[in-house]
């Protein structure tokens, strides 16, 4: 969803840059115009929020998504249990939503909470709902006895869920969208950090409840429920995660089967959060303890990870599991270091200057460079399933995106060469390439044409020429709109370096109703030299504006289309003088014997009038662009010729038909302007710098 990745842009960036930076506002400009595109003719749109999860009507928006997840996380920490979108969202608006974002939720909490910030703030275009976190709060009497509810209705995590509300809340059964596993979890390690009284242990003993009635349930409803037991369990801080695993376990109310595939899906962190938890207590090992050393032998097999110097991963465990275990946990080596360094003779003193430098390895930028190397290694070595190579791409592609959006052209080229021709994979490349090919991509370089204006031109160029043909529709939307010369300069040469891919979506162009558009269409059909494209160019040569037809007759002519030359040659003997002129100003285009014979005889009609001159003047520069040697006899003719009522028109004849001259073949020009250098006057000095200037042509 683009308006949450501008949000989330946003959010970084105003992390990251002092207040009034260019780039913070160019990010809070395109997140307002997202924001203005998702509303559409929408009055409100409500967006839910669970945990790490974003819910927009009634359905859980793409949850492998890093950056929904991460922007949910925001609006969660900082309270924000929903969030309500209304039109006419102002600038000002936006930024002090941002800023509240970016709060530490400490300091949002020591200001009242969020509901007192945000009316502080003055936001009315956007809403919010709290979070509830006093939705585990205790309560005397349950609302639900056991046994109530009929017939054991329900799966065992919904009868979970209910047996839980029963025990520390007053109110109804749970309904699912509002408490998914995670937000269950997450809601009771805050319950249980912000009020003393909470009893983990008591916790676990409410929690059997659920397990009473326990029924056979059918193979899929069976595994989704332990895929909900599995997300709640790995949410829940170390020590509930202990409880709850222990209560589980010795009361057998979940069976053995699922309660093992229950903690197999737990995360390698969450296991070791687990195993400190009970070193540190010093308590008793369940049977539970040693299915999960059995996962970390897994984990610390030679096919997974390497044996570290300490004894390796089981190494670690029995460590943890020791007396004492959080001081024997730190290697004595690194202990020993530790303490050397804290000796008041051993502390280094830090200039100023190097504070600031170890400060500059803190910015944003700095560390998306870091991990960009780190993640090109990754995929330089091509090692992982297809799932953490496809994961690793992704997050290139969002830091490549992080340094287009703040002009940092330089490194993102960095990342693209490497990618192209740094060792990557074939299949790898490819896969990162098809991201560089998506929509959000292509429009983010094309922005920075506006944004970053012309210094960013060459790395633009650079990124076009690289990624290619996904570049093409995208060019000609924006060569339609743009009220920029240079800029419109700019896209043609794009499109041309592209090449025939680009040929297509051009062709299908051709239809367009913007007389501006077709004309650029044309010439780029011209200097890709489409001749595919010659039947479409003969219905515009027939268009009703002038400058379409012209263009689309020009391009006739350098395909060499014989009908289009039939039609010049008839053009130019016509007897209307104002179809005449228009032939003759695209007569140079064409080079066939029958339009250079109609050339000709123009040229040697007799007559000097300021008519003919004019006539006379245009086939002269006519003929010089065509540059056939066989037109010289007749310019030298010309150059001979005399007039005593017109002198002076016909000595500018004269200058323009000696200029034409640099035109023709070298070799075959240079006798006559070694004749006419020889003359005095305006024609002699016109011609001897032709011959010192001209390549090819010596005195």
């Amino acid at each position: 969803m683009r308006l949450i990745r501008e949000l989330e842009v946003s959010r970084r960036n105003m992390g990251a840059y002092p207040q009034g930076h260019q780039v913070v506002d160019v990010s809070l400009t395109k997140a307002l115009q997202s924001y203005a595109a998702f509303m559409g003719e929408r009055d409100e749109v409500v967006f839910g929020v669970a945990g790490s999860a974003l819910v927009f009507g009634g359905r859980t928006v793409d949850r492998s998504n890093l950056v929904i997840r991460e922007f949910a996380r925001v609006l969660y920490e900082r309270g924000i249990g929903m969030l309500v979108l209304n039109r006419g969202l102002t600038k000002e608006e936006l930024r002090r939503f941002i800023i509240i974002l970016g709060s530490k939720r400490e300091k949002i909490y020591g200001a009242g909470g969020i509901r007192a910030v945000w009316e502080k703030a003055g936001i009315t275009s956007l809403a919010i709902r709290e979070v509830r976190y006093d939705l585990f709060s205790a309560s005397e009497e349950p609302l639900l006895q056991p046994g109530e509810g009929g017939n054991g209705s329900g799966d065992l995590w919904e009868r979970f869920l209910v047996a839980l509300k029963n025990g520390h809340t007053a109110g109804g059964a749970l309904d699912e969208d509002l408490l998914d596993p995670e937000l269950v979890a997450e809601a009771l390690n805050r319950q249980a950090g912000q009020d003393a009284s909470f009893d983990a242990a008591n916790f676990t003993s409410v929690l059997l409840e659920a397990f009473a009635r326990d029924e056979a349930a059918a193979p899929q409803a069976r595994e989704l429920t332990n895929r909900r037991f599995a997300g709640f369990v790995g949410k829940l801080n170390p020590a509930m995660r202990q409880q709850f695993l222990n209560a589980a376990c010795v009361s057998k109310a979940i069976a053995a089967p699922d309660l093992e595939w229950i903690v197999r899906q737990l995360p390698a962190e969450a296991v070791l959060e687990t195993l400190e938890e009970i070193g540190a207590n010093q308590e008793s090992i369940p049977p539970l303890v040693l299915q999960l050393l059995r996962q970390f032998s897994r984990i610390a097999s030679p096919s997974a990870a390497p044996v570290t110097p300490e004894g390796g991963l089981p190494g670690r465990i029995r460590t943890i599991l020791k007396e004492h275990a959080s001081e024997e946990y730190i290697p004595e080596s690194y202990l020993k270091k530790l303490h050397k360094m804290m000796e008041p003779d051993q502390v280094p003193l830090v200039g100023s200057e190097g504070v600031r430098d170890l400060l500059e390895t803190l910015d944003q930028a700095s560390m998306e460079k870091a991990t960009c190397e780190i993640l090109l290694l990754f995929l330089k070595s091509g090692e992982g399933e297809g799932g953490e190579l496809g994961g690793y791409a992704r997050n290139l592609y969002d830091i490549g995106i992080f340094f287009l959006r703040t002009g940092d052209y330089l490194e993102f080229l960095k990342i693209l060469r490497e990618v192209v021709g740094g060792g990557v994979p074939t299949g790898v490349r490819e896969d990162v390439m098809a991201l560089f090919a998506c929509e959000e991509f292509v429009n983010e370089v094309l922005d920075g044409l506006e944004t970053w204006g012309k210094p960013r031109f060459d790395e633009i160029t650079e990124v076009i020429a690289t990624v290619g043909a996904p570049f093409t529709e995208e060019l000609l939307e924006r060569l339609a709109e743009s009220d920029s010369m240079s800029l419109r300069r700019f896209m043609m040469d794009r499109l041309v370096e592209i090449g025939p891919p680009a040929a297509p979506a051009i062709m299908k162009r051709l239809s367009d109703r913007r007389w501006y558009f077709l004309r650029n269409l044309i010439a780029l059909i011209r200097r890709l030299e489409l001749s595919d494209a010659e039947e479409k160019l003969r219905m515009l040569a027939r268009h009703r504006d002038r400058r379409v037809a012209q263009e689309a007759f020009r391009a006739l002519l350098e395909f060499g289309d014989f009908a289009a030359e039939l039609s010049l040659v008839q053009d130019l003997e016509s007897p209307n003088r104002q179809t005449q002129l228009a032939a003759l100003e695209v007569a140079g285009m064409a080079g066939s014997a029958n339009v250079l014979g109609a050339l000709h005889a123009m040229l040697a009609r007799p007559g000097l009038s300021a008519k003919d001159l004019q006539v006379k003047n245009l086939v002269v520069q006519a003929l010089g662009e065509i540059g056939n040697p066989t037109s010289l006899p007749l310019l030298e003719k010309l150059l001979t010729s005399v007039s005593l009522l017109r002198p002076n028109q016909l000595a500018k004849l004269k200058l323009e038909a000696v200029s034409s001259l640099r035109r023709y073949p070298a070799e075959m020009s240079r006798p006559l302007l070694k004749k006419l250098a020889a003359k005095r006057g305006a024609l002699g000095r016109q011609a001897a710098l032709l011959l010192r200037g001209a390549p090819g042509i010596t005195s």
